[in-house]
C-alpha cells in the first residue's frame, strides 16, 4: 500500500511477482551497457586513429597520438547542449561518421538519447527500474544500438579499409556482400544478444517477424539483430 501511494506501483508489481520482469530489465540493461561501451570505443579509436600522427603498440594495445585534425573536430563538434552527455571525443567521432553518410541524422540522435539512457542505468537503475515516473529499459534501444554499430563497422570497411588496401582490386571489392560484414567484437556481442534473450517474448516477436520477412531463406540471426530495430517495437 505504502509503494503505491508514493508512485512506486512498479515496484509493488516487481515485489508480488515472480521476478520475470525485473529480471529481464537486468538482462537489457546489460546489455545496452555492454554493447554501448564498445560502440564507443570503436568510435572514438577508429577516427582517432584515422587522424593520429603516431601509432604505436604498447603493451599489446595501439596507441595513438592524437591529430591536430581530431582535435579540431572535437572542438567544433563535441560541445554538448545543457542535459546532453559531455564525451566530447565520441559526440564528435560520431558526427565524424554522420556527415560522411555512415549513419542518417535520425540514428545520430538515437544514439545521443539512448546515451542518456545508458548513464541513467549506470548511477540510477534501481529507480529506472521501480519508479513509475522513469520510463523503463526498452529492447528496442539495445537493437538500435547494435545495429548503428554495425553500420560503421560495416561502412568502415567499405571506404577505408578496403579502399586504402592495394590487395583489393575492383573485382573482389564488387564481389563482397557488404551487408554480411562484421567485425570480431559485432560477431561476439551477437551472440550475447541472442543468448541473452532466450526466451524474452519481445525477442521472440521479433524473431518471428523477421524470419516471416526472409521466408524461402535460411534465418540469418545478424539480420534478426540488424532489422530488429524497424520491426515489431517491444512494448513499454
Amino acid at each position: 500500500m505504502m509503494a503505491e501511494n508514493y508512485g512506486f506501483r512498479r515496484l509493488s508489481k516487481i515485489l508480488d511477482s515472480d521476478g520475470s520482469e525485473i529480471r529481464e530489465q537486468f538482462i537489457v540493461a546489460g546489455l545496452l551497457l555492454t554493447i554501448f561501451e564498445r560502440f564507443k570505443k570503436c568510435v572514438v579509436d577508429r577516427v582517432d586513429g584515422f587522424f593520429s600522427d603516431h601509432i604505436e603498440i604498447r603493451d599489446g594495445r595501439l596507441k595513438y597520438t592524437r591529430g591536430d585534425e581530431f582535435k579540431k573536430l572535437i572542438k567544433e563538434k563535441g560541445v554538448h547542449a545543457p542535459g546532453q552527455h559531455a564525451n566530447k571525443e565520441f559526440r564528435a567521432a560520431l558526427h565524424w561518421f554522420c556527415d560522411l553518410g555512415a549513419i542518417t541524422e535520425d540514428e545520430f540522435h538515437d544514439i545521443e538519447r539512448i546515451y542518456a539512457l545508458r548513464n541513467d542505468i549506470g548511477h540510477e537503475l534501481l529507480q529506472i527500474i521501480a519508479d513509475d515516473n522513469k520510463s523503463p529499459i526498452k529492447l528496442d534501444d539495445v537493437l538500435t544500438t547494435f545495429s548503428v554499430y554495425l553500420k560503421v563497422v560495416r561502412w568502415w570497411v567499405k571506404e577505408v579499409e578496403v579502399t586504402t588496401d592495394p590487395d583489393f582490386d575492383q573485382e573482389r571489392y564488387d564481389n563482397i556482400n557488404w551487408d554480411e560484414v562484421e567485425s570480431i567484437d559485432t560477431i561476439f556481442l551477437r551472440e550475447i544478444i541472442r543468448k541473452s534473450l532466450l526466451g524474452n517474448t519481445d525477442w521472440q516477436e521479433i524473431e518471428k517477424h523477421v524470419h516471416a520477412n526472409q521466408a524461402g531463406s535460411v534465418p540469418n540471426e545478424q539480420a534478426v539483430a540488424v532489422e530488429a530495430g524497424d520491426a515489431v517495437k517491444p512494448k513499454s
